[in-house]
């Protein structure tokens, strides 16, 4: 007799059993993280909507980051749950230490404000006594690119007509912010390593100060971030033959080629304007610490925060928002139209360990660095 081997029901056997219920599992936790990421987008979104975010800038209005902040200010509600309103507020000083030493002991941890802030990672390599907060401990959403360009008065001490004329020329004013600041560090050490002996005045309140003095003559040579250099300077000073560029700061990673932003300023980065005028650059700690700050002055130009500790899921929310909006056609468009170009966004894990390496910088180079600032404040009106 022939034997019939008992056969299992297809939709028995084990090894489907045992896939079916793989899939069902993983569909559930599927559907379990899609209902939790839902939720907690309508918590954040309960957060936001009807409300009105404080967007605090570090620096005065009319300065550069005033000015890029009031448009990214006008774009970036839309792309946050809720869709909030959002208002500047300014609170400068101190080479912006002021505004960001509000962020992290005094805003409310409410999710409702933001910090817009320049020269926050400068000032932690440096040590600055002025900043009184770990800025480890502000929520990172995002670092802000730009470059800063150098330019001078036309008439200075007898004339420029090209950059190269600067070697030639002293006992003309440098004008800053304040000695702490990277705008200020890189202005005198670019100076000194050139070799020029110049004067050097500092204290203004912000850019648009520091502006306005070179404009009435008090200063001859200053430096901008780029957005105003091409919205402003290069307008009303360069175009007008009342001032030219001389070079520009830039991240290492731009040094030997220029940064493409900046190639319509007619200016090349100081390494390579140093290298046309002066030979290799030297490996002395002077430049060594100026390459440092100038790193994180350009490609951590400004960052943006949130307070310590803020509600849950506001930090990825306000990371998605920025990375949104860095795409939006109408935000791209009135930064093209006012600024003349488009703030790169630094964002991810990458940026936020750059930011946070500026408060683990080497004591030797943090301790020159608040050397060199003390010795800037010996020279003001020098």
């Amino acid at each position: 007799m022939t034997r019939i081997a008992k056969q299992r029901a297809p939709w028995t056997s084990p090894d489907l059993i045992r896939r079916r219920s793989w899939r069902f599992a993983y569909g559930a936790a599927t559907l379990s993280c899609a209902l939790t990421g839902s939720a907690a987008a309508q918590d954040v979104a309960e957060i936001y909507r009807g409300k009105t975010i404080s967007l605090v800038v570090n620096f005065t209005s009319g300065g550069p980051t005033d000015t890029e902040a009031r448009i990214l200010a006008r774009h970036l509600g839309k792309h946050i749950p809720g869709e909030p309103a959002i208002v500047v507020r300014n609170m400068g000083g101190a080479g912006g230490m002021i505004g960001a030493n509000w962020i992290g002991q005094v805003a409310p941890r409410d999710g409702l404000t933001i910090g817009y802030l320049t020269a926050l990672a400068v000032g932690a390599a440096q040590g600055n006594p002025a900043l009184k907060i770990d800025p480890t401990t502000l929520p990172f959403i995002s670092g802000v690119e730009s470059v800063s360009v150098y330019y001078g008065r036309s008439d200075t001490a007898g004339g420029l007509s090209k950059p190269e004329d600067i070697l030639s020329k002293q006992d003309f004013w440098v004008g800053g912010l304040t000695p702490d600041s990277s705008k200020d560090i890189n202005l005198r050490a670019e100076m000194e390593l050139l070799g020029i002996n110049h004067k050097y005045i500092s204290g203004y309140p912000g850019a648009a100060e520091v502006r306005m003095a070179l404009e009435k003559n008090e200063v001859q040579v200053t430096s901008e971030s780029l957005p105003t250099f091409r919205m402003s300077i290069d307008p009303a000073l360069v175009k007008t033959g009342k001032a030219i560029p001389l070079w520009y700061d830039t991240s290492r990673k731009f040094w030997d080629k220029g940064h493409p932003d900046a190639i319509a300023t007619g200016a090349m980065p100081f390494a390579m304007f140093y290298r046309k005028v002066k030979g290799e650059p030297p490996d002395t700690p002077l430049w060594r610490m100026n390459a440092l700050v100038a790193e994180f002055s350009t490609s951590l130009l400004r960052t943006i925060h949130l307070p310590p500790n803020p509600p849950p899921g506001t930090l990825e929310a306000m990371r998605k928002a920025v990375a949104a909006m860095a795409q939006d056609p109408e935000y791209r468009a009135e930064a093209e139209q006012v600024l003349k170009y488009v703030p790169g966004f630094s964002l991810g894990p990458e940026a936020e360990k750059i930011f946070l390496s500026s408060a683990k910088v080497d004591p030797e180079m943090s301790a020159l660095i608040r050397r060199y600032v003390e010795k800037g404040y010996a020279l003001i009106g020098k």
